[in-house]
């Protein structure tokens, strides 16, 4: 292989090597001793606008076809079973110019894995009648992704976009798009498959704890398979929009009832380096929630709660800039919307950008590409992989742009592309009122026009210094005072060993209640509040490479942040003043309109999703209940516990810990929290009903150990190893039943259980119980007829994956973290023990459990 040269490589701990195959194939490989466990993401540059016209959706039945048996692994679903022996998972996906196919595993298993990927993408069988039964999976899933708002978006959107464009297209397939005889079909798929699945349009990104020159041998094993030869050319397709569909405004109508209005631009040569730094700018502005921000001066206006920007990049130079509004307005008022973010975008045009913080800035960029992509391996890797569609190789690495020394000709040149006579805005409704059209395959009701607005005058200001998005934060002042006088304050030194690359720090901090527990729509207005109180930070916190997130635990609300060392104290610090300021009215306000949205969401989601967030209140542990449920609601009644990095010295800690006190008064009483205990479910199977706004049949069957051991645990997550690949390949590879259909270890404060879901657009309630007992019993037959030496090995397996993991630097994070709070988490080593000892009797007995005497909770969804 050939080695290429980036112009700068991370300085994280990790070594990196990019490189081109003769073949054409692109490599990136990323040895890491930190890495817990190995993750592979395999690429290429084709797909859903790649289809001929006359098969909408068969870029997306090819990547279903591959896991349906190769030349070396005939048998169906055979690599899912493979993943689940070690200890991951995986998944594929198309769009409209790539398909990815991604897993992670223990790192023994990579090879192994990785192999059978490899036929899979160079030989796939295409039997017909594996062909007519895929098709049957891929027009299930259209038929659950109709109670899908994007779907329905997609459609009415196609309507606006140039006809020759592939954006005007339907690409999700269903039995009437790809109604060719299987023997056929099969053909086409063959003939797709050659043309686009070669070395040249493809790339592989694999990282793990490996030597260099054993990634090298793994990505040399599947450029040796791949077929070579030129890869297939994309032809331009003309302009995004046709003119004289801008400005116009399309309505449609969704089925979550929920609102979101689009702000569509169609941008021109956006991709030079110019260009694309202009671009970067603008949507840092767009989406700050500061005054001086697209969000921000929005809010402001009592115009919009939420603003997101997106763009993609198309063959022909063109980008699509796409603003998704949650609007606080009716539909009818969209001229205030469209007048206040173009009043918006005068007042940043006549912004000087010689006045920006650009070298800061560039800065904070410079730090954060140092120190090396962070958070999920494969979350950045697929972020890399989609990277190399568009940038060149040497920039693949260069996830974080450049920002200084703007040019003003580029970026005068972008805004004035965003112009009212651009725009497209599309509206979601959740009724059919005045929506005469239809769209071919998804009948999406819609109404399209002419938008007939003109802005007002505006003053040309520019926007206030003040007001700026935040790209600077200043170090917190180093305390005096002790933090020894809050004893409400549990304080757990992390490990000496960073949780990520060279330099990278976490920190945690985890609100509990004694004596009772926030009841969970308390805890959900307390989360919507203090994510609205951080948001200012986002900006700083992005492009310092720190990462915020909010997690739930049995009995806890927990903020984590992980980072650089100097930037993590410094965001820490700024993160809990900000949560200490008493929230302004307007800012309570719209936290509520956060948390009404969610809880709309909820009832309006997928049966799935509903049957899932039931089976959590029904699980929910046993907590006494406060005396007084309005005092329990306030941070007031919290005390805290805060796992910090232990360099830290005790000046350090001060200021949070100030800010931790005003947050939280309580801190100065006697610390006392336990994790609760468990909701048990009595034996037998009790069924439930759960409302559903959709007509997919979704049912969840739920099983409880009988006890919270460490062999219990061991080997119930065993066992969830045995039967998932089974489950899927059963009941969704050969029964068709359903797209979501998953087999999955389901623990609770402790206590271990396992959950079997499905969720069916074509089968009735009686179908589905039906097949998911008779699989039931052929399990039973299957695992008794199974030699325990399998078993064994399959335990060792297991148990060397869970070692493995909780000795990274990560995992042994996450055991501290446990041990300080007497969570399960913290008896890891001894499960690793059982496992490795596990005994026939143990084995049987959680057969039994599962099996022969059950504590069962069966879910299933009732439309309303």
């Amino acid at each position: 292989m050939h080695i290429l040269e980036p112009p700068r490589l991370p300085d994280d701990g990790r070594s990196y090597q990019l490189c081109r195959a003769a073949s054409g194939l692109l490599c990136l490989l990323i040895s890491d001793p930190a890495a817990d466990a190995a993750s592979c993401v395999v690429q290429f540059a084709v797909g859903s606008h790649d289809e001929p016209e006359d098969l909408p959706g068969l870029a997306h039945l090819l990547e279903h076809m591959l896991f349906m048996g190769s030349a070396g692994y005939p048998q169906a679903g055979s690599f899912p079973q493979l993943v689940s022996e070690w200890s991951g998972r995986f998944n594929a996906s198309t769009a409209a110019e790539r398909t990815r196919y991604h897993f992670s595993v223990n790192p023994a298993g990579l090879g192994a894995c990785l192999t059978q990927l490899t036929d899979m993408l160079a030989a796939p069988l295409f039997a017909p009648e594996a062909v007519a039964a895929e098709r049957q999976v891929i027009d299930a899933e259209f038929h659950t992704r109709l109670a899908d708002d994007a779907l329905h978006e997609q459609a009415a959107l196609g309507q606006m976009f140039n006809p020759s464009h592939p954006l005007s297209r339907f690409s999700a397939g269903n039995l009437a798009s790809l109604n060719l005889e299987p023997t056929a079909l099969a053909q086409a798929l063959r003939q797709f498959h050659e043309k686009h699945y070669r070395a040249a349009n493809g790339c592989l990104l694999l990282h793990a704890a490996l030597p260099m020159d054993q990634l090298e041998l793994l990505a040399n094993e599947l450029d040796a398979r791949l077929p070579i030869g030129k890869s297939a050319s994309r032809a331009s397709t003309g302009p995004l929009f046709s003119p004289q569909r801008l400005p116009g405004l399309l309505r449609w109508q969704n089925r979550g009832k929920q609102e979101q209005w689009l702000l569509l631009f169609a941008l021109d040569d956006a991709h030079t380096a110019e260009d694309s730094k202009a671009l970067r700018w603008l949507c840092e502005w767009l989406a700050s929630p500061a005054p001086a921000g697209g969000l921000g001066w929005l809010r402001a206006q009592g115009l919009a709660a939420q603003l997101n920007v997106r763009t993609q990049r198309y063959t022909g130079q063109q980008t699509l800039l796409r603003i998704e509004v949650e609007p606080l307005l009716a539909a009818s008022d969209y001229p205030a919307l469209l007048g206040g973010f173009f009043s918006w975008l005068a007042a940043l045009r006549a912004t000087p950008i010689s006045d920006w913080p650009q070298d800061a800035r560039q800065q904070l960029a410079d730090q954060a590409f140092f120190n090396g992509p962070q958070g999920e391996p494969l979350r950045w890797l697929t972020a890399l992989a989609e990277r190399t569609l568009y940038e060149l190789p040497e920039q693949i690495l260069e996830s974080t742009g450049q920002w200084a020394h703007s040019c003003e000709q580029a970026w005068h040149r972008l805004l004035q592309q965003i112009r009212p006579e651009r725009v497209l805005l599309a509206q979601s409704q959740s009724d059919s009122t005045n929506l005469p059209q239809r769209t071919a395959w998804t009948d999406t009701r819609f109404a399209s026009s002419q938008l007939r607005w003109q802005p007002a005058a505006g003053d040309g200001n520019a926007l206030a210094e003040a007001g700026w998005p935040i790209w600077a934060v200043s170090s917190p002042e180093i305390g005096r005072r002790s933090v020894t006088a809050m004893p409400g304050l549990h304080m757990i030194p992390s490990p000496k060993a960073p949780t990520a690359g060279q330099g990278m720090e976490t920190t945690r901090f985890a609100w509990c209640w004694p004596g009772g527990q926030l009841g969970r729509h308390q805890r959900d207005r307390l989360k919507a509040l203090w994510s609205l109180q951080l948001e200012p930070l986002d900006n700083w916190a992005n492009a310092s490479g720190l990462s915020l997130h909010w997690h739930d635990e049995a009995g806890l609300i927990s903020l984590e942040l992980q980072g650089p060392d100097k930037a993590l104290w410094v965001g820490a610090a700024a993160a809990l003043a900000a949560l200490a300021q008493p929230p302004d009215l307007s800012l309570q306000r719209l936290a509520e309109h956060r948390y009404q949205k969610s809880l709309n969401e909820r009832t309006h989601t997928l049966p799935a999703y509903r049957l899932l967030d039931e089976l959590e209140v029904l699980l929910s542990p046993i907590t006494s209940q406060p005396r007084d449920a309005a005092d329990a609601a306030q941070p007031s009644a919290a005390q805290v516990v805060w796992l910090h990095p232990q360099p830290w010295q005790s000046e350090q800690l001060e200021p949070i810990a100030a800010s931790l006190q005003s947050l939280c008064p309580r801190v100065t009483q006697p610390f006392h929290w336990q994790l609760p205990a468990v909701r048990r479910v009595e034996e037998g199977t009790k069924t439930i009903p759960v409302d559903c706004q959709h007509a997919d049949r979704a049912q969840i069957l739920y099983c409880q150990a009988r006890t919270s051991g460490i062999s219990e645990r061991a080997c119930w997550q065993l066992l969830q190893q045995h039967i998932s690949a089974s489950f899927f390949d059963q009941l969704r590879t050969r029964q068709q039943l359903g797209y979501w259909v998953v087999a999955r270890y389901h623990e609770v404060a402790g206590t271990p259980g396992l959950m079997l879901l499905v969720q069916s657009p074509t089968h009735d309630h009686e179908q589905i119980e039906t097949a998911i007992t008779t699989w039931l019993k052929g399990e039973q037959e299957r695992l008794a007829g199974l030699p325990f030496e399998q078993v064994q090995s399959q335990a060792q397996r297991l148990a060397t994956h869970l070692r493995a993991q909780s000795s990274t630097p990560s995992g042994q994070l996450e055991l501290h973290w446990a041990r300080g709070l007497g969570l399960p988490g913290a008896t890891i080593h001894e499960q690793c023990i059982a496992l490795e000892q596990l005994s026939q009797a143990m084995w049987q007995e959680t057969l039994q459990d599962w099996l022969e005497q059950p504590c069962r909770l069966h879910l299933f969804s009732q439309r309303i």
